[in-house]
Parts: C-alpha cells; sequence; structure tokens
C-alpha cells in the first residue's frame, strides 16, 4: 500500500535514498514548471531542437518554405513597381506617337507653305525630344528600357541619327519554385531600337577540332554518355567514354587501350572534323564498333557499324559542332577555312566602316572587330548556332554590309545585297518596278546601244544574267559586263576599252526607257536622271551603282526621322512610308503595353498564391510550435500542486529523520 504515496518511495531504502528520491522530484516538478511557464511566456511549445527532434524537422521545413515565399512577395512587388513605371512610360510614349500619326495627314498635303513644313517640322523634332525623354526614363534610379544594362541611358543623339546602347536583355525574378518573371520591358520590344537580324545565309559548318565539347556536337544535342565496344569477331573490348568531356578524350581514351588480335585500333580526327577508325598499321582487317547497353555513345559519334565486315577506315559522317565564339576561323567550312584578310564593309548613312578581321582566329574576333570598327552593329550567334547575325542599333539612317574587295561577307553570309536577293525585297520592301518590255538601253564602247527587258525578273542574278547574255552583248571587244560592287553593295556595269588605237572608243551609258522606274529602284540611275554616263579609267568604262536593298532600324526613332527628313524635303510617299512606320510602332506599343498588362495580372495571381500558402505554411508551423495556452495552465496548476505535495513531503520527511533524534 505505501506505494500508492507518490514521491514516498516505500520498501527497504535507505533515508538518504528516500531523501535523493524525494528531492529528485522535486527538481523534476520546478524543471517542468519552468518549461510550462516558458511556454506561457513565449508562446511555443518547442524551445529547442532537442525538446522533439520529430517536430523541429518539420517546422524549420515549414520556417524555409514561408522564407521562400516571403522573399518571392517581395520579388513580385518590386517586380510590380518597375512594371507600373514602365506602364507609364509606355503610356506617355503611345500618346506621342498618336499625335505623330495624326501629323503625318496634315503633312502630306501638296499645299503646305515652307513656313509651314518648318513648324511641322519643330513639332516633330520636339516630340522627338520628348520620345528621347521618356525613353530614358528611371525608376528608382534603374533605366527601364536598357535591358540588363541598368546604368546606362538606352537611346542618344548621334551627329542626326539616334543610337541604342543598352541590350535586349530581360531581367528575370524568382517568381515561384522553378519559375521566374521578366521585371522590364526591353527598347526592343517595346520601342524597336535594333534591326532585324542581318542573318548569315549560309552554314558557317565549323568542323570538329580535338577541344571540341561533346555536348557541342551534333547540334548541340551532345552526345550520350556510355561506353562502345570493338571486335574483330573473336576478340571483343569495351571502352568506357562516360568521363570523356571533348573529343581529345575520346582519343586519349581509345588509343592504345584498344588492341584487336595483337593489332592497335586507331582512332583518329580528320581536319575536316570526321572521325575515322583503323587499324594502327594499316592494314585490312575486321572492325565492328557498336553501343554498349542501351546506350548510344558510338552512334552519336558517327562510328557505329551495321555490318558484320565494314570497310576499313570507318568515317563518320560530319560531327556537326555548333558555332561558338571561340570557334576558329580555320574550322569554318568544313575546316576548309578561308581568306579574311580583305574584311568587310558597313555603310550606316553616309559613312561607311572598314571591319579588318585580318589577324581574327576566332568568331569572336570577328565579332570585335565588329565594334572596333565604330558602326553602331552588334553581332551575335543564331539560336542554332550555325551561323551569325548582325543588327543595327542606329535609328535613322540606311545601313548595309558588302565587301571590301574580297568575299568575306559573301563567305560569311552577312552580304545584305547578293545576287540570290530578291527584287521585291528592294528598297524598304516596295520592290522594283518592272513593266513588261525593255525597260533601259546600254549604250556600248563602240556607240551602238541594246536594250535590256528585265520582265519576269525574280532576283538580282536574273537583272545580270538579262545584261551579260543579251544577244547584242556577245561581242567580245564591246561586251557590257553586270556584276556586284567589289567594295560595298550595289551592281557595277562596266566594258574593257578597245585597244590602243581602236577608233572612238566611249564611255557606257545606261538610259532608262519609257519613263520606266526599274533603273532607279536597281540604283543604277540617280532619281529623277534618265541617262547615266560611266566613269572612263586607265582600262575600262563602268558605271557604279548604289545599294538598291538598304535596311533599316524599325521602331519610333527611325519613323520619327524619316518623317521629319520626309517633310523636310517635301516628299509625299516618303511621309506616306512614315505613316504606314508609324502604325507598325503603335501596333508594337499597343501589343507591349497588352503584354505587361498580363504580367501584371500574373503577378496579382503568384501573389494571392503565395500569400494563401504563407498562410497554410504559418497554420501547419502552428500545429507543432504554437502552445495550446488551455491545456498549458491547465498542466502548470497541477504541476505546481505536485511541486508543493512534494516539496511538503520533503519537509517531513527530513524532520522525521533529522530533528527527531537530536
Amino acid at each position: 500500500m505505501f506505494s500508492s504515496f507518490y514521491p514516498v518511495v516505500a520498501g527497504r531504502t535507505s533515508d538518504i535514498q528516500s531523501n535523493l528520491r524525494s528531492l529528485f522530484q522535486v527538481q523534476t516538478s520546478k524543471a517542468g514548471i519552468n518549461r510550462l511557464q516558458d511556454q506561457l511566456t513565449t508562446g511555443r511549445k518547442i524551445l529547442t531542437p532537442s525538446e522533439d527532434p520529430t517536430s523541429s524537422i518539420r517546422i524549420m521545413q515549414f520556417q524555409r518554405e514561408q522564407e521562400f515565399r516571403t522573399q518571392a512577395i517581395t520579388n513580385l512587388n518590386s517586380s510590380t513597381s518597375f512594371l507600373n513605371g514602365t506602364e507609364s512610360s509606355l503610356s506617355d510614349i503611345q500618346s506621342i506617337v498618336n499625335d505623330m500619326r495624326g501629323l503625318t495627314v496634315s503633312a502630306a498635303s501638296n499645299l503646305n507653305s515652307p513656313s509651314e513644313r518648318d513648324a511641322i517640322v519643330s513639332e516633330v523634332d520636339s516630340s522627338i525630344n520628348r520620345l528621347l525623354a521618356s525613353a530614358n526614363s528611371k525608376f528608382q534610379d534603374r533605366y527601364l528600357f536598357s535591358g540588363s544594362s541598368v546604368s546606362t541611358s538606352p537611346v542618344a543623339y548621334h551627329r542626326t541619327a539616334i543610337r541604342f546602347y543598352g541590350d535586349e536583355k530581360s531581367l528575370l525574378t524568382v517568381a515561384d519554385s522553378g519559375q521566374t518573371i521578366a521585371s522590364n520591358v526591353t527598347g526592343q520590344r517595346a520601342l524597336g531600337v535594333q534591326s532585324a537580324g542581318v542573318v548569315s545565309t549560309v552554314d558557317l559548318a565549323p568542323a570538329a577540332i580535338p577541344s571540341t565539347r561533346l555536348d557541342d556536337l551534333n547540334g548541340g544535342s551532345g552526345v550520350s554518355p556510355g561506353a562502345i565496344s570493338f571486335t574483330d569477331g573473336n576478340e571483343k573490348v569495351t571502352i568506357d567514354l562516360a568521363a570523356a568531356g571533348n573529343l581529345n578524350d575520346v582519343l586519349s581514351l581509345v588509343n592504345g587501350q584498344v588492341k584487336l588480335g595483337g593489332r592497335d585500333v586507331q582512332l583518329s580526327l580528320q581536319t575536316n572534323g570526321t572521325l575515322s577508325v583503323q587499324y594502327a598499321d594499316g592494314l585490312p582487317g575486321v572492325i565492328r564498333i557498336d553501343n554498349v547497353g542501351a546506350g548510344y555513345t558510338a552512334t552519336d559519334l558517327g562510328i557505329a557499324t551495321t555490318v558484320a565486315s565494314p570497310g576499313l577506315p570507318i568515317v563518320s559522317p560530319s560531327l556537326d559542332p555548333i558555332l561558338k565564339l571561340t570557334t576558329k576561323l580555320s574550322q569554318l567550312n568544313d575546316g576548309a577555312g578561308f581568306d579574311a584578310t580583305q574584311g568587310f564593309r558597313i555603310t550606316q548613312g553616309d559613312r561607311s566602316y572598314t571591319v579588318v578581321v585580318g589577324t581574327a582566329q576566332t568568331v569572336e574576333d570577328i565579332f570585335n572587330a565588329i565594334r572596333k570598327s565604330g558602326a553602331a552593329m552588334t553581332a551575335d550567334i543564331t539560336a542554332d548556332g550555325r551561323s551569325i547575325q548582325i543588327r543595327s542599333t542606329e535609328s535613322g539612317t540606311d545601313f548595309s554590309i558588302g565587301e571590301n574587295g574580297g568575299l568575306l561577307a559573301t563567305r560569311l553570309g552577312i552580304r545584305t545585297q547578293t545576287a540570290n536577293t530578291r527584287l521585291d525585297q528592294f528598297n524598304y520592301g516596295r520592290g522594283v518596278r518592272v513593266a513588261d518590255g525593255s525597260e533601259i538601253n546600254i549604250r556600248k564602247n563602240d556607240g551602238s546601244i541594246f536594250s535590256v527587258d528585265l520582265s519576269g525578273s525574280v532576283t538580282v542574278q536574273d537583272v545580270m544574267d538579262r545584261i551579260n547574255n543579251n544577244v547584242a552583248n556577245a561581242d567580245a571587244s564591246t561586251k557590257v559586263t553586270a556584276q556586284l560592287n567589289a567594295v560595298g553593295n550595289g551592281l557595277t556595269i562596266s566594258s574593257v576599252l578597245p585597244a590602243l588605237g581602236a577608233p572612238n572608243p566611249q564611255p557606257i551609258a545606261i538610259t532608262a526607257l519609257q519613263g520606266s522606274q526599274t533603273a532607279w529602284d536597281l540604283g543604277l540611275i540617280p532619281v529623277g536622271q534618265s541617262t547615266v554616263v560611266g566613269t572612263v579609267t586607265a582600262t575600262d568604262s563602268r558605271i557604279v551603282g548604289v545599294d538598291g536593298n538598304p535596311q533599316e532600324v524599325r521602331g519610333i526613332f527611325n519613323s520619327m526621322l524619316r518623317f521629319r527628313d520626309a517633310v523636310q524635303t517635301g516628299d509625299s510617299g516618303a511621309i506616306a512610308r512614315a505613316s504606314d512606320l508609324l502604325d507598325q510602332d503603335l501596333e508594337r506599343i499597343g501589343t507591349s503595353r497588352s503584354s505587361l498588362g498580363v504580367s501584371l495580372l500574373q503577378i496579382d495571381d503568384l501573389n494571392r498564391n503565395h500569400e494563401d500558402r504563407f498562410n497554410d505554411l504559418k497554420a501547419s508551423e502552428s500545429k507543432y510550435l504554437d502552445a495550446d495556452l488551455a491545456s498549458t495552465i491547465t498542466e502548470l496548476n497541477g504541476r505546481q500542486i505536485a511541486y508543493e505535495a512534494g516539496l511538503k513531503l520533503l519537509a517531513d520527511n527530513n524532520r522525521l529523520n533529522l530533528f527527531n533524534y537530536i
């Protein structure tokens, strides 16, 4: 029965042990009271992870996700602020462009006096300055339309043109797990400050070299990691290439490691970028190569065999590496490379820039040469990794890319007027006006004249063929030749002068017939003139035409500058074209504002989701972390009663064992 009197210990125990047990129970009760008082003070059920490790792990998981949600909400709120600032600027820009679009109607009138045209020009200049201010607007000391170059003013006048100095990179912020959202609208997307890319029309076809990474092969699809096997039908050797990073690693892992019938198998990389497998002694034999297991390594390397006795050497197809900044020029053209000493020429407005790449070793060197030339151009590699593209960042001027006496621009595929250029692309897409019948007369060096019918011509090559192959142009001594300009762009019409002493040599000439505008559109005769006479040199007479296929930036600044120039010259056709360009700008701005509104709605949805999830996490955390005050108070009262009872029993026990025997 004594065992029911807790915490008094019954049985045969010493007084010291009884006292120690009673003291332990008192201390335990006191510790429990202190813990419950801490829970009441802090409101927390768990104060240290060691009290409940399982619950603590869950609590920390909830808290980490709460921190992530809190940061995501902060990110989204910041993005909202920047996007609202962008929306305000775009609204101002759209209003200005709308006003200018309306002004084109009155400016197109032929009844405007010079003073009225001057007033329109002044209004356009004022609007351009307002557009510059809006495009260069800042929010929280960050330029809104400069892409990732947030500390760089996006646009500014450069002579009579306007150049863009930012980039088109979006600023991404973490919006949710695995999800980002752009917190800016790039200048290109909203305003059109870069031209469409002059994309290379040729596959530069780089050849693989030993340092080429396996991930860059097969058009960027790479080589699956795994093993390959070699066999001669009797003996089999397996080589694991999973650790190989580039082709040199593959060569090192295979060569010297594979012997079949006592003969070394040699894997080599050819100058054209293909792999070759044969016996090192060069003698015939059998080598079969296969993937191991479910892998595709041998197939991806192009050396997997499909017949029992393949002929040697086994040669892979092109490994098709993608173009990279570090790609050497000697790798291009399937390893043949090409002569780059002449460079190429970029023309912007009335200025020409020679891109000197004679010492260039890599694709990046060419891009650096473009930047160093002074031209307002950017260059990068196309998304498919097969070619390059060049874009102008100067609004209000024409630009073109042509040769500088060599063929580099053509071989790079970036010449803006080639033999294959379609005539309907000329003159900003208006094309070449070709009527039925003869359009031009050409006078030869002997004074005779032949007519050229260009009807049905589709490309520049068609035009040159109609001239070069004309039945009246067959005599070698008087032949007139049409070809692309050796420097810059356009067509050159030339004829070798007769030998010394020949009678009455004359310069060649071109005349437009029947009011035809074909020669104007082709750039052979200056607009407004009907005849052009060739320049005589020591050896020939030639007419060097101008580029009939100019390129331009399509955006609000280009449209405004074109509009101003058209008003100054009184060119109603150019004013009408500027009006169409402004319509395109309004559509671009409207699309940007619409997508911006979609982004803001998406941010609102994400914010609500984060807040709801945060509340759920807080509730889950509270379940494991927060104390139930009612039950804690009840438990505390019980602990206090037990504590007081323990003290009383301890005191009585000590008085009985000590004071009664003094």
